[in-house]
This record gives C-alpha cells, structure tokens and sequence, in this order.
C-alpha cells in the first residue's frame, strides 16, 4: 500500500513514505473535485448538464469507431500480449476482436472540447479541455489537457461499455510535456455514474516519477515498481514529448488489475487481490494534486472486452 496523502483538504499533498497512507480523499473524493462530471443528469450542475447534449463523437461524425466484435463476445486475456490486434500499423482504431469504442478526435474541430455524448469535458479549477491540431498520435487532432486546476477531465459516459461479466480493457495513447514527476497525479479515473470517485474507484497516474494506480481512495496501491522505497530504482515510465501506449484491463469479477506500456506488461502493477466495481465511466486527463501545472496529450482512445493492442 502506498502513502499518497491526497487529502481532500490539500490539492498538493506531498508522498509519505511507504506504509504511511492517508485517508484517500483528494484522490478519491470527486465531491469536492468536481462529481459532477459523470454527466447523469441534463439537468446537473454545469458540469454534469453538459454530457447530456450533442455528440461529440458520433460514429456519423468519424470520431467514434465502433469496433467490429462483439461487446460481450470475448474475454480477458493478458496485455502486453495483443501485438497488432489484427490492426494496421497505421489504423489504430481498426476493427478488431472486442472493440466497442475508439475515439480519433478527428472529427472534431480545433478549441475548446465540447460536451457531446458519450464525452463531456469536466472541469473543477482554471484547467482547459482542448481538441489540439498541432500535435497528434494518428491523423492531425488529438485531445489536450492543460491541467492547470484541480481536476480536468475529458469524461466518457454512456459508451458501450462491457458488462458485468466481464473485463474493461481501456487503451489509450499518452504525450507528456514534461518527464513524470515524484508528485501523486492521475491521468485515467474509472468509476461509476451512481457514486463518482466512491467505491473502488481505480486512479491510474504518477508517483515518484513512475506510473502507479490506486484503488479505492488510498486504500490499496501500486508502483510500478513495488521495491522503490527499498532499492530507489525507477519504474516504467512514460517519457516527455513522446506518445505512449498504455493499457489496462479491469475485471470485477476476478478481480485483476493489469497495466502494459508500449506493449510490455508491467509486473508490479498486476493485482488479483483488491475489489473493483462495474466501471461505467472514465475520465481521461489530469487530476492535480501535487507538482507543476501539466499538459497531457491523449489520442487513438480504445474501449473493449479484450486486449486491443498498440496498433
């Protein structure tokens, strides 16, 4: 278990050291950073009101790409192992086994995100929902958080998302403008519409300047190398001005966590031993609560019931 110290009170905690967790509030308590991002209600806050409307990445719209396979014609598998997915190395949101969504941003024009099923942007404090056509994984447009505030996401609400039966695997391409840090930040949220950032709300970020992932507030964590406070050594990690693939598969009926980098599976983040909820939404972007203000750039977004691989 981790020592985040990501207090509700302080949206810049500093890490403690192992064995010294805190109550997870600040990372697990969206009430106070924005909730309402889920976007449950068109009728909410003007977070929440604004999923409600439009569609940002509608399939007749070229955003969204609904995937050849079944939603529920698969199951699991391990990451690291997918290889191209039966993909093209240069379509990345190809049809291919399990997909259910894929989101290029392509469609979209330049500025300001809008709020358009199944995407909202949500922002709790002065950060900036961008679609960016100056940088990009694939094609010319790409998803940009200038993480400025407390919370600024890009939420996914109301997507195909797998049922209860079986796992979520969520793969995402990732550009960070600046190297990791030693703060605590999250880049991926997964919970539910019913009780945002409540439950076992699953946190994928960075610590130590490594990626790491918490469940359930600060109840249960992981660095992607579990011996740091022992032997210092650095753990995989996304590295600055380069995309990266990461993926992460999700199964509540295991339960089991697991996360792959560019393709490689990452030992120390792979738990069989921490309840996980029915995840309904995921919340793409950067949750502030430690370190410099931040831009993150996020593209080829895939949503599915098995490993959907980096190209």
């Amino acid at each position: 278990m981790l020592g985040l110290g990501c207090s509700p009170a302080s949206s810049d905690p500093s890490p403690q050291p192992a064995g010294g967790a805190s109550n997870g509030g600040g990372a697990g308590s969206p009430a106070s950073a924005g909730a309402n991002v889920s976007g449950a209600s068109a009728g909410g806050t003007s977070n929440a009101g604004a999923a409600g409307a439009g569609n940002l990445s509608g399939a007749s719209a070229g955003g969204t790409v609904p995937g050849g396979g079944s939603a529920g014609s698969t199951s699991g598998g391990s990451l690291g192992s997918a290889g191209s997915a039966g993909a093209g190395s240069s379509d990345y949101c190809a049809s291919r086994l399990g997909l259910s969504l894929c989101e290029t941003f392509e469609a979209q024009p330049a500025g300001a995100a809008q709020a358009k099923p199944p995407w909202a942007p949500a922002v709790n404090g002065d950060g900036e929902v961008l679609i960016d056509d100056q940088v990009a994984h694939s094609g010319s447009h790409s998803l940009k958080i200038h993480g400025s505030g407390f919370t600024t996401f890009l939420v996914l609400n109301g997507a195909p998302f797998p049922p209860t039966s079986g796992p979520l695997h969520v793969r995402m391409y990732v550009r960070l403008a600046e190297a990791m840090t030693g703060g605590h930040n999250t880049f991926l949220v997964a919970d539910t519409r019913a009780a945002p950032g409540a439950g076992n709300t699953f946190r994928l970020g960075e610590m130590n300047a490594m990626l790491m992932y918490t469940v359930s507030g600060d109840t249960h964590g992981a660095l992607a190398n579990e011996n740091f406070y022992n032997d210092h050594l650095p753990g995989a990690a996304l590295q600055p001005l380069t995309w990266s693939c990461l993926e992460v598969a999700l199964d509540q009926q295991k339960p089991e966590v697991q996360v792959a980098l560019d393709g490689k599976a990452i030992p120390d983040l792979h738990h069989t031993d921490w309840a996980l909820d029915a995840y309904d939404t995921l919340r793409f972007g950067f949750e502030k609560y430690a370190g410099p203000v931040s831009d993150v750039w996020y593209d080829d977004i895939a949503v599915g019931t098995a490993p959907l691989g980096c190209n």
